[in-house]
């Protein structure tokens, strides 16, 4: 079964995005603050996301495509960004309010448990494989 838009209601909507990125040790080294925007799409079964925000003194703006059954079951997930060819991820649910994202040497878990107002995401990535934490950030809806 595909899934669809109706399986991530929460999400959907404009969310004011705050958090840290962390380095190797733990260390705070960038704040984050903007806007991510999750759109349903005409046919129910994308998900269109726009992230525009400052990472520290840099500012990033990147568009996902989130849809279409993952092989690995949950959604696929397309970023685009300034690189030359887009990024592939995984969606999945893991619990009612629980979505992990998981990509190439990246992970974030993605929790509504505060309600539904607002989002919270510890991202991790891996370092000479082991995972470590990278960022934590937290929406709320605006």
């Amino acid at each position: 079964m595909t899934p669809t838009v109706d399986d991530l209601p929460l999400t959907l909507g404009r969310w004011h995005s705050t958090g840290t990125v962390l380095d190797e040790s733990g260390r705070a080294t960038a704040h984050i603050d903007g806007t991510d925007v999750y759109t349903a799409l005409p046919g129910g079964a994308w998900i269109a996301h726009e992230v525009d925000v400052h990472i520290g003194s840099e500012h990033t703006v990147a568009h996902e495509l989130i849809g279409g059954a993952h092989p690995d079951g949950g959604w696929s997930m397309y970023a685009f960004d300034e690189s030359p060819t887009p990024g592939v991820m995984r969606l999945s649910a893991e619990a009612p309010d629980l979505l992990l994202l998981s990509g190439d040497g990246v992970r974030s878990w993605f929790s509504h448990r505060a309600g539904p107002d607002h989002m919270t995401t510890e991202w991790e990535r891996v370092v000479d494989g082991i995972w470590i934490p990278w960022m934590s950030m937290r929406f709320d809806r605006i």
